[in-house]
């Protein structure tokens, strides 16, 4: 589907990926051969199955396969949030960092700020914002649901004792 907004010629993507049981919706948009936002949502009934490149990268991306950078992609947001995201971008397949560590390595006082710049993430799974847990390693926040984290969490566990 493609739509204009702001003279901006904008292609959205529906696709659905069937993993570990599971069946996830994925939305992206795309402005300029760039990938600009993603949502994830979990889906009882899917529409259409993976069959654009794009769902063949992120299938890659979540199961460690390949890195962010097999897809092009532009993340909007304040300086701010681009220093949270780009270290949250370094979190190795697997890894967790806390909220508090990311503040840390930011110069920022507050986790919750982290947090704030992590709920703005418009590219989840290309800035793996599911890899941020609490101080205590539970599961805080996450724009598409705790139970996506959980899942997206699980599935890199698994792939750990594969």
């Amino acid at each position: 589907m493609v739509w204009i907004c702001d003279n901006k010629v904008i292609k959205k993507e529906i696709f659905y990926l069937q993993i570990l049981n599971h069946t996830l919706k994925v939305q992206g948009q795309w402005e300029k051969g760039f990938l600009i936002r993603t949502k994830l949502d979990f889906a009882n009934k899917p529409g259409n199955w993976a069959s654009s490149t794009l769902a063949h990268k992120l299938r890659g991306i979540l199961e460690g396969e390949l890195n962010r950078s097999s897809i092009p992609f532009k993340a909007m947001g304040t300086a701010f949030q681009k220093k949270v995201w780009d270290v949250t971008c370094r979190i190795p397949f697997r890894g967790l960092k806390s909220y508090g560590e990311i503040a840390s390595e930011v110069n920022c006082s507050s986790p919750r700020a982290v947090g704030q710049a992590l709920k703005a993430n418009p590219l989840p799974i290309i800035i793996p914002c599911h890899r941020v847990v609490g101080k205590r390693g539970n599961l805080v926040g996450f724009s598409c649901g705790l139970e996506v984290k959980a899942f997206l969490l699980q599935l890199e566990a698994n792939k750990n004792n594969r």
